[in-house]
């Protein structure tokens, strides 16, 4: 978003590895403006240099991230991926990889590292080749990581794929749902979506001992009615805890964003970036079903599915599917600063106490897992703890939301009339 950033005296766009020494260069010889921009898709990721991991302070991250890929082979019309990192991934080697964790362990990480790919399996062949030197990696070094990732849907189609995961130390994986309906998907070009059973395929993945978080998306011109009901329940079939739900927004250089400007339907681009996250400041567009429709059937679905009940009653059933059984190594306690202990049930009662009542059933929801899949109770208390924020803050949205739609049920007053009138791009 360049034009957000008008006022800064340096802008450096795309990759950094083509430009960054061009900057340095300019900035050392005296230079206190300019704008360099790197060439799209051109980036040998083969020479790209171990990230400085020594200048961070760890005990101020969650995790740390890194990255064997960049690109994405799919056309998703609404994703930025391709547009920034282009249709053909290009993968690091395996000992650049290994370099970078030797690097991470050297310096006293342990715990939770990312692989922050857009699709990790966007080059499978690659990460096939990867994954059994990372699994070697793991064991020479007595399992200090877990990993998880991102990765599309066809992923369950591999099986080869999903036991070499398991055996390299993934523990969960973020998938892109979007919608339930398949006409929706063939329209938002998200066609790896389509001809297969949703749920079927999270549990394969579930099977694989790797828990689910999924992306999911309100606003499609082709949704027909309302969406909430379909939504939720593939959500709640799908026993997916962290659903991700946001509205539609047609994000800068995407396929969507082009499309809209040619109906003339996108909304004046702002001079500035947005304040808000996609959860309240999406739809930057003229829908085609009215705006009221599609707001109620987000604040529906934020409702039903981070309801605490419905929150727990998918715990339970995914603690009935995620099978770590036969995973043959766990990553050692956890992280010596701050995770030790993370399945203690000291830590975990105090956790509890923290949560949206009723506390009792997210009690009931870990003692089961406890009793009837203990491998996998690291990843339980993780589900918990993440709705401490979720369980508020999807209250807060619903709460933006009704306030939006209270706005839209006003009756216009004759001066609201007139400035509409001057601005119709801004009407609904």
């Amino acid at each position: 978003m360049p034009y957000a950033f008008t006022q800064a005296n340096f802008q450096i766009l795309g990759e950094a590895e083509a430009v960054i020494d061009e900057f340095v260069a300019a900035f050392e010889s005296g230079a206190r403006e300019g704008i360099f921009e790197a060439p799209k898709f051109t980036i040998d990721v083969t020479k790209t240099p171990i990230p400085r991991f020594d200048l961070l302070k760890f005990d101020d991250y969650l995790y740390v991230g890194v990255q064997f890929s960049r690109g994405c082979p799919f056309t998703c019309e609404f994703c930025d991926i391709i547009e920034l990192y282009g249709r053909v991934p290009r993968t690091k080697t395996t000992p650049q990889m290994l370099a970078e964790l030797d690097r991470l362990y050297e310096l006293g990480y342990r715990g939770h590292v990312d692989f922050v790919d857009d699709n990790l399996i966007g080059n499978k062949k690659a990460v096939k080749a990867f994954l059994p030197d990372l699994r070697k990696w793991l064991e020479q070094h007595d399992y200090p990581f877990e990993f998880t990732t991102e990765a599309s849907i066809n992923l369950s189609d591999d099986p080869e794929l999903l036991r070499l995961m398991n055996e390299a130390n993934f523990v969960g994986v973020f998938v892109g749902i979007e919608s339930p309906d398949p006409e929706t998907l063939r329209q938002m070009k998200k066609k790896q979506n389509t001809r297969r059973s949703i749920p079927e395929s999270i549990h394969k993945i579930y099977e694989a001992g790797m828990f689910v978080t999924a992306g999911f998306i309100v606003g499609f011109d082709n949704e027909k009615g309302r969406i909430a009901d379909a939504m939720v329940e593939l959500i709640e079939d799908s026993a997916i805890p962290v659903a991700m739900v946001g509205l539609l927004y047609a994000l800068p250089n995407t396929q969507l964003t082009r499309r809209l400007t040619q109906e003339g339907r996108l909304h004046p681009v702002p001079n500035a970036a947005p304040k808000e996250d996609q959860c309240t400041h999406g739809l930057n567009f003229d829908t085609k079903r009215p705006r009221r429709d599609i707001l109620r059937d987000y604040r529906d679905v934020l409702e039903k599915v981070y309801d605490p009940h419905a929150y727990a009653g998918r715990l339970n059933r995914l603690i009935e599917m995620l099978n770590n059984r036969d995973r043959a190594h766990q990553m050692k306690g956890a992280d010596s600063r701050r995770r030790a202990g993370a399945g203690n049930m000291e830590l975990v009662q105090r956790m509890v106490a923290k949560l949206p009542e009723p506390k009792r059933i997210f009690w009931e929801a870990f003692t089961n897992c406890v009793a009837t899949n203990p491998k996998s109770v690291r990843y339980i208390v993780l589900l918990l703890a993440f709705y401490m924020h979720l369980g508020p803050f999807s209250r807060y949205v619903i709460e933006r939301i009704d306030g939006m739609i209270a706005d839209l049920d006003e009756v216009p007053r004759p001066h609201v009339i007139a400035r509409a009138a001057e601005q119709p791009a801004l009407l609904n």
